[in-house]
């Protein structure tokens, strides 16, 4: 089975998430509405993004480990952050992880992961204009990345099976779900879904 390299996958993260790197303007100088015109400007508002440097919040370690069925403490879970984003990694210990490290070291044999992976993150697109315009390209230009839509998830959803990668969007935002939890790509989709829900219901 060719595996993406989990480091690849950040990257990825890491570009999309330049595309919309103005979003972090500093809410100190007062709140702004999620949608609307500004009066003083004439220019469309920015939407609100609470989950800069809270990324974590959006979907719970209690949460993950209720979904996946998992003790925490057990299973290693491990969660780390990116400063003034809106992501968080958690990696833990898939249940037959020492059986699966023994196969690796044997010569012509499979890899198999050891360790669940799992990033949630959220791009701010400011405007739903520009996040749709944004869902719009990629389902347009991305096809040999994400080649299915998903329906009934937010105001729109694409998948990636090569990447593990579910982007749901809702208004200006959209929540980026990599999950390595299957082994069969495509097989973590449902699960990604369910945290897509999670994560969507807090947005």
């Amino acid at each position: 089975m060719k595996r993406v390299p989990f480091l690849s996958i950040v990257l990825f993260c890491s570009l999309l998430t330049a595309c919309q790197e103005d979003s972090s303007v500093d809410n100190a100088a007062g709140p702004k509405n999620t949608a609307g015109i500004d009066t003083l400007t004439g220019l469309p508002m920015r939407g609100l993004n609470p989950w800069k440097n809270a990324g974590c919040e959006l979907v719970t370690d209690s949460e993950v480990s209720s979904l996946f069925g998992f003790n925490p403490k057990e299973a290693t879970l491990n969660t780390r952050t990116l400063p003034d984003q809106g992501f968080c990694l958690r990696t833990w210990n898939k249940p037959d992880w020492k059986e699966r490290e023994n196969n690796n070291e044997k010569p012509d044999t499979p890899q198999l992961e050891p360790r669940n992976t799992l990033v949630v993150q959220v791009l701010d697109y400011g405007q739903k204009e520009v996040a749709d315009a944004q869902i719009a390209m990629i389902k347009r230009d991305r096809r040999d990345t994400y080649e299915e839509d998903i329906k009934g998830l937010g105001d729109d959803a694409v998948w990636s099976t090569n990447t593990r990668t579910l982007l749901a969007q809702k208004g200006h935002l959209v929540v980026n779900i990599t999950l390595e939890y299957f082994d069969q790509p495509h097989d973590n989709l449902a699960k990604a879904k369910e945290l897509a829900a999670i994560a969507l219901k807090k947005m």
